[in-house]
C-alpha cells in the first residue's frame, strides 16, 4: 500500500514589517510583489529595533563603510554591523556620490544634531546619483544578511532580534495579502488592544507583519506492486495531487491548531480533521517547518526556526494527530 508524506518548508517572503513601515511600503511596486507572494501571515508582536551609533568609517576614503548597532528596547544585548557603502550586491560600486537619509523613532530623541553619530533611528535610506533609493529597517537589514543579497558583517547573537508573539494567522490565497489586509479588522483590533511591551513605545512600531511562503515541499510516496501505476509516473513527472492553495489551507489551519493565537476566532480544534486542506488526501506523515531563524511565541512555548545550530522545530501531523517536535530533539532521533 502506498504511503504519501509531505515536508513542507516555509520561508519569510519579505522582510518583518512593523505596522507603520507597511503603510509607507506596500504600494512600491517591487516591495509589492515579494509582499504579495506570502499566502500565509502572521500578525505579530516585538520591542522595538532601532539602529544606534549609525556612523560612517572613511578610513578608506574609496571605500566607506556604514557602521552602526542594532538594538532591541528592553534587551542589553546589540549587535554590532559593518556594511560598505559601495556594493556590488546593491548595484551601487559605480555610484560617484551616494546620499543618505535618516529616520527617527517617535519620539525624536530631543538631541538630534542632525550630524553623526545617528541613534534612536527607525530605519535609513541610500539614495545614488541615479534616483535609486534603498532603504533598511534593522530587520529588513538583517534578512537581507540571513539571505546574502548584501555585503555585511554582523557581530551578535541574531536569533535574540527575531522573536515574535504571536497574535494572529491567516492567509490570502483567493486574493493578495495586501488587498486582505487593508482595512484588516483583526489587525486593527490588535492596534487598539494589546498594550506595549515598553512604555513610550507606540502600537504600530511594536506590532508587526510576517509574510510566509514556500520554500520547498517535498513530496515522497512509496509504491507496491499492486498499486496504480498512473500515481508514480505522475510523480516521476513532478506532479503532486494536490495544489499549492491546498497546501497553504493546511498550513493555516496547523500553525493555528500548535499556536492557538487568541485573536483567531476559529481555533480548528478537530484538525487535522477537515473539509479542505491536506486531510482528503490520505497522506501518512505531513510536516510544517520554518527556513528562517525565528522565534514564534505562543502560550504554551515556542516554535523555532533554524538557530544555534540547531534544526528548525517542526509541527508533525500523522495518525490524525499534531505535536510540535523540537528540532533539537529531530536531530538526536536521526542520530539513533
Amino acid at each position: 500500500m502506498a504511503e504519501k508524506r509531505l515536508f513542507n518548508i516555509l520561508k519569510l517572503a519579505y522582510a518583518p514589517l512593523s505596522n507603520f513601515d507597511f503603510v509607507m511600503v506596500k504600494d512600491d511596486p517591487l516591495i509589492k510583489e515579494f509582499i504579495n507572494s506570502g499566502k500565509i501571515y502572521m500578525i505579530v508582536q516585538r520591542a522595538v529595533l532601532s539602529f544606534e551609533n549609525l556612523t560612517i568609517d572613511l578610513a578608506d576614503q574609496m571605500a566607506p563603510i556604514l557602521t552602526f548597532e542594532i538594538h532591541k528596547k528592553g534587551l542589553s544585548d546589540f549587535l554590532k554591523c559593518q556594511m560598505p557603502l559601495y556594493q556590488e550586491k546593491l548595484l551601487l560600486h559605480n555610484d560617484s556620490v551616494l546620499h543618505l537619509a535618516v529616520n527617527y523613532h517617535y519620539p525624536k530623541p530631543i538631541e538630534s544634531p542632525g550630524e553623526m553619530p545617528f541613534n534612536g533611528l527607525a530605519n535609513f535610506v541610500i539614495e545614488s546619483e541615479r534616483n535609486n533609493y534603498y532603504w533598511f529597517s534593522p530587520e529588513k537589514l538583517i534578512y537581507h544578511y540571513c539571505r546574502n543579497t548584501i555585503d555585511a558583517n554582523i557581530d551578535g547573537k541574531l536569533s535574540s532580534f527575531l522573536n515574535y508573539q504571536v497574535h494572529y494567522i491567516g492567509k490570502a490565497t483567493e486574493q493578495d495579502v495586501i488587498r486582505r489586509l487593508t482595512g484588516h479588522s483583526h489587525l486593527q483590533d490588535i492596534l487598539s488592544i494589546e498594550s506595549p511591551f515598553h512604555y513610550g513605545s507606540l502600537p504600530t512600531d511594536e506590532i508587526a507583519i510576517l509574510f510566509f511562503d514556500f520554500r520547498d515541499n517535498i513530496f515522497t510516496n512509496t509504491f507496491d506492486a499492486d498499486d496504480d501505476i498512473k500515481e508514480a509516473v505522475n510523480l516521476i513527472m513532478g506532479e503532486m495531487p494536490f495544489d499549492q492553495d491546498t497546501i497553504y489551507l493546511g498550513a493555516e489551519k496547523a500553525f493555528i491548531k500548535a499556536l492557538t493565537p487568541k485573536h483567531n476566532r476559529q481555533l480548528y480544534l478537530n484538525y487535522p480533521k477537515s473539509r479542505d486542506g491536506l486531510y482528503k488526501h490520505a497522506l501518512k506523515t505531513y510536516t510544517y517547518s520554518l527556513y528562517d531563524p525565528l522565534t514564534l511565541n505562543y502560550s504554551d512555548g515556542a516554535i523555532r526556526g533554524p538557530i544555534e545550530g540547531h534544526s528548525s522545530d517542526m509541527i508533525v501531523v500523522s495518525d490524525d494527530c499534531l505535536k510540535v517536535v523540537n528540532g533539537a530533539k529531530l536531530e538526536r532521533m536521526k542520530k539513533e
